[in-house]
């Protein structure tokens, strides 16, 4: 028998459900092919130094940047929220897309224009 209060703990649970889905941030997985470049111009949301990551937002989301180990140490001249235009290349296998360029905007950095192998301040 179906009382009530039931039914109202039934579509409570529901509508809990729905809005965790819509309010999990969204992670951005690469449609493009293997190989494919594009730019996006966000603030820094997050830096893993160590693990050589970026997190910057998108219009789909968010999305964790690779960089190279030759990058890395120029990671520590980037701040949160710094406005950052990346070029990354799309890999295959689910991977995530490598940095190949940046520029900062609203940025205090000594690396301003990262060209894929040096820095420069501009």
């Amino acid at each position: 028998m179906v009382t009530p209060f039931r039914t109202w703990c039934i579509r409570i649970l529901f509508l809990v459900i729905i809005v965790s889905l819509l309010t999990i941030p969204m992670v951005v997985v690469a449609s493009q092919t293997p190989g494919d470049t594009k730019s996006y111009y966000s603030p820094i949301v997050r830096i893993e130094m160590e693990k050589g990551f970026i997190l910057i937002t998108t219009d789909s989301g968010i999305l964790w940047v690779q960089v190279e180990d030759h990058v890395k140490p120029h990671l520590k001249t980037l701040s949160l929220g710094d406005m950052i235009d990346v070029m990354v290349e799309f890999r295959p296998d689910n991977l995530p897309p490598l940095l190949k360029t940046w520029k900062l905007a609203r940025s205090q950095s000594p690396c301003k224009l990262f060209d894929g192998k040096t820095c420069q301040k501009q």
